[in-house]
């Protein structure tokens, strides 16, 4: 009886030994992420898949490049925001890994080495999706889709899925994304060895520009909304050995426009302390941004062009019917940088991102040619018969951007904890009951030996 006893009660601790690896597993293990965002950073709604055409199909997605120096396991995200069942707008979530094959475009048009379809029904942390069998060291194509249909809902209240951003620890030499906007991700190494040096320099990308990763310069603040009809930006002087290489309108709204047509000019001279008196200079660089996407970042990359030792007026000019605007930033503005609409200062900020890059001597600048002075025209014979008074023309009007974007229920911003990697997440209701009843029988078992040795006695 006794040796039964004790054999009985060795496999409910080995048992309730197993049962606690498993729940240690499922409830706290953590993940080996080679992280682009620095840890504890504050991640907000911003890229938002639930994109609908004419027919209620959804073909709102995202992606992301990048090279890797090792093999690894799985790909995550810090957060992903979705509806919930409760009010119709929960959604499925395709994410597929492509070997990369000359751009986005190409790429995607292939098979995938990797795809999986998760159905989201409300916020979820530390999402994490683990490959089937490792992926080799190269480079790769990560895309993400939002897959439910419209179907008969009122588009009003759509379901939808929303990537988190944040400010990234790379520049676009390492990391490429898709036209919405740069999310957070992580990618799950095998070893913790690896996430130190994970990321490579993307195919084709020249060492001679060291582009900086792009950082946060106006926050934005609330959901006070501009349309953009002519917005100067005036920077401060280039630091030495430096460019201007991009900024970026954050989340910049279209007033849910999605007929095609919200396009903008971009042009760029050098500041002359007046606003008229530069923009009647030399256009230093010039570039047309079309079919921006309603709450897409509005990104404009300058390469080397906006120089050194320079300010700059940025001019964005709305280029069709279409609306393209912003969003309004914290009070706080950096120093040396000013802002108009046609043409008079405002005293609110755009919320922006900035990008510069390394780039040591670029050599003699360009030189702008000079204004020729105007020629004085010889007087001609004054006619004899007075000219008829022409018709008074009115100035047209412009507006204020007074209609706000279409309100969303937007998912609440989740601030990352500091100081911890992912962790994965499970149920972990059936490792606690097995190792219950364990320790109910293992109290069983004590019990019967000391009255089997009493009964001896």
């Amino acid at each position: 009886m006794k040796k039964f006893i004790a054999i009985v009660t060795v496999c409910m601790i080995a048992l309730s030994a197993f049962s606690a690896s498993v729940f240690a597993a499922e409830a706290g293990e953590e993940i080996i992420a080679a992280l682009p965002y620095e840890e504890g950073a504050g991640m907000s709604p911003s890229i938002w898949l639930n994109r609908y055409d004419a027919d209620g199909n959804c073909y709102g997605s995202d992606y992301v490049i990048f090279n890797t120096k090792y093999e690894f396991t799985g790909v995550g995200f810090p957060v992903i925001y979705a509806g919930k069942s409760s009010d119709g707008r929960d959604s499925d979530v395709k994410f597929e890994l492509f070997r990369f094959d000359t751009d986005a475009e190409k790429t995607a048009a292939g098979e995938p080495v990797f795809s999986e379809e998760r159905h989201f029904d409300g916020d979820v942390n530390n999402v994490t999706v683990p490959f089937t069998e490792a992926a080799p060291a190269g480079q790769y194509m990560l895309k993400v889709s939002q897959t439910t249909p419209l179907g008969d809902r009122d588009p009003a209240a759509n379901p939808y899925s929303v990537l988190p951003t944040c400010d990234l620890k790379f520049s676009d030499t390492k990391l490429e994304f898709g036209a919405n906007g740069k999310f957070a991700f992580f990618v799950m190494c095998k070893t913790a060895e690896h996430t130190a040096d994970f990321y490579v320099n993307l195919g084709g990308q020249s060492d001679d520009v060291d582009i900086q990763p792009e950082k946060t310069l106006i926050a934005r603040d609330g959901n006070n909304a501009h349309e953009i009809i002519e917005l100067g930006i005036v920077t401060p002087v280039i630091p030495d050995g430096q460019v201007l290489y991009s900024i970026v309108i954050s989340d910049s709204p279209t007033w849910n426009n999605t007929n095609g047509d919200s396009d903008v000019e971009v042009n760029v001279y050098k500041w002359k302390d007046d606003y008229d008196e530069s923009v009647d200079g030399t256009p230093v660089f010039y570039a047309e941004l079309t079919d921006h996407a309603d709450n897409s970042n509005l990104t404009i990359r300058f390469g080397t062009a906006l120089r050194y030792g320079n300010r700059y007026l940025i001019v964005i000019t709305q280029s069709n019917s279409g609306k393209v605007g912003y969003w309004q930033g914290v009070e706080e503005r950096p120093d040396g940088w000013e802002f108009y609409e046609l043409a008079s200062e405002i005293e609110y900020n755009p919320a922006m991102k900035t990008s510069f890059a390394l780039v040591g001597d670029l050599g003699p600048e360009p030189t702008e040619p000079p204004t020729p002075e105007p020629t004085e025209v010889p007087p001609t014979e004054e006619p004899t018969e007075a000219p008829t008074e022409a018709p008074a023309t009115q100035a047209p009007a412009t507006s204020a951007a007074t209609d706000a974007p279409k309100a969303t229920d937007a998912p609440a911003s989740t601030a990352q904890g500091g100081g911890s990697e992912p962790k994965a997440s499970g149920n972990n209701v059936l490792p606690i009951v097995i190792i219950a009843i364990c320790a109910v029988v293992v109290i069983a078992s004590v019990i019967a030996i000391i009255l089997a040795k009493k009964k001896k006695k």
